[in-house]
């Protein structure tokens, strides 16, 4: 046991490191009766922060300034497809904050970004919803989750994922009151 305890002494602390060479993608989606809700966490790695920096500073000045910022942000939200239902849905953003190219520098800055979609009210029965990121897929890693419905009416029955985690579906059930 003390030799197992001395041998994790030297072990560095993973908890402590930061991606390199990727572009970390988290996404998280809610559902409610009448909306989608997305909301994105892309942090660069400290590696590929100057690419993802260089597609946001578009006049090259070093800095984010507020008309680069939104654009960025509609950029990603139109890399996003959303279908309920056998339907369409088209994202609008609803929010976002970037970090300095410094703290992207260091693989510490999160973009953060929420959108929704207007969906007609959801009727009681089984649903079906399909969700695919396809924003800088040559340096992206993904991640998708679902959220806990706030609705006690709407249960989430199944949900899946491709093996880059770009793509997920998911089958919801909507209960009567």
């Amino acid at each position: 046991m003390l030799g197992l305890a001395l041998l994790g002494i030297g072990l560095p602390c993973v908890s402590d490191a930061h991606r390199l060479d990727e572009y970390l993608q988290a996404t998280r989606i809610s559902i409610e009766l009448e909306r989608i809700g997305v909301e994105m966490n892309l942090t660069p790695g400290a590696a590929v922060a100057d690419k993802v920096f260089a597609t946001i500073d578009l006049d090259h000045n070093g800095g984010i300034s507020p008309d680069e910022a939104v654009a960025y942000a509609k950029l990603v939200i139109s890399s996003l497809a959303l279908n309920v239902d056998g339907q369409n849905r088209t994202l609008t953003l609803d929010g976002y904050t970037l970090p300095a190219l410094a703290d992207m520098r260091n693989g510490e800055g999160v973009i953060r970004l929420r959108a929704s979609a207007k969906t007609p009210r959801t009727a009681a029965g089984q649903h079906n919803l399909a969700f695919a990121n396809r924003h800088r897929s040559d340096i992206g890693v993904y991640l998708i989750n679902a959220l806990m419905p706030v609705d006690e009416r709407i249960r989430i029955t199944a949900q899946s994922r491709d093996t880059l985690q770009n793509e997920f579906r998911m089958e919801f059930k909507v209960y009567e009151r």
